[in-house]
């Protein structure tokens, strides 16, 4: 999708309009929280400025919040959640502990945590990594997920300059404008499930943070 297909959909579907639904989007920070992430700052902010969107920033320790707040939504809105690092993490946690997630962005999760696997119910995932460790900090944006029908999109980002990358951010935008384009959902989101919040996993990332953004993508899908 170009860049003005994306701005075009988004001022179409975004608009206050009785025919589009709206979005509440959950964003995980990675470790340290924002501080170790301008870039994302810098996407919140842009999401922030949207019509029709409800955007709520978490620390990657506070999932169950943002589990609360999805289980708080009414039936006709849809959810978006975005994690990075740490947060993309998480974002399975979130995504475990919910009736339904429409949509779940997972920037370079991080190897320093616990892989849990996919159980919950989701109506798209993508996850940007690179599979290359040693440009991440030793893995701190290198995990692949794991569940069905996740689709894996391979970068040469370092950890940091990720968020930074375009690619990254036009995949955010047209994510809003294609669930602002559908229906409301028809899964309530009230009913808060039995098994609630397990224990997050711990971890223990490196503190070193640095490099700069590589903004190439080389897609493709897996499972």
């Amino acid at each position: 999708m170009t860049k003005r297909s994306i701005a075009l959909a988004l001022c179409c579907c975004l608009a206050c309009s009785p025919a589009c639904a709206t979005t509440f989007i959950g964003v995980l920070w990675p470790w340290l929280g924002p501080l170790a992430a301008p870039g994302l700052v810098e996407v919140v902010a842009e999401l922030q400025s949207l019509p029709d969107v409800e955007v709520v920033t978490y620390l990657h320790s506070d999932w169950p919040s943002l589990v609360d707040d999805i289980n708080r939504q009414s039936a006709d809105t849809h959810i978006l959640v975005i994690g990075y690092s740490l947060g993309a993490n998480n974002a399975i946690l979130v995504a475990n502990n919910t009736n339904y997630i429409d949509s779940i962005i997972a920037l370079q999760p991080s190897i320093f945590t616990a892989n849990t696997a996919l159980t919950g119910k989701v109506g798209r995932i993508v996850e940007i990594y690179n599979p290359n460790p040693w440009m991440t900090f030793g893995g701190m944006g290198s995990q692949k997920l794991e569940g069905p029908n996740i689709e894996y999109i391979t970068n040469n980002d370092s950890h940091p300059g990720a968020p930074f990358n375009p690619e990254f951010r036009d995949l955010v935008k047209s994510e809003i404008a294609r669930l602002a384009a559908e229906p409301a959902p028809n899964t309530a989101q009230s009913e808060v499930p039995a098994a609630l919040h397990p224990t997050a996993p711990a971890t223990v990332p490196p503190a070193a943070i640095g490099g700069k953004a590589d903004a190439s993508l080389q897609r493709h899908r897996g499972s």
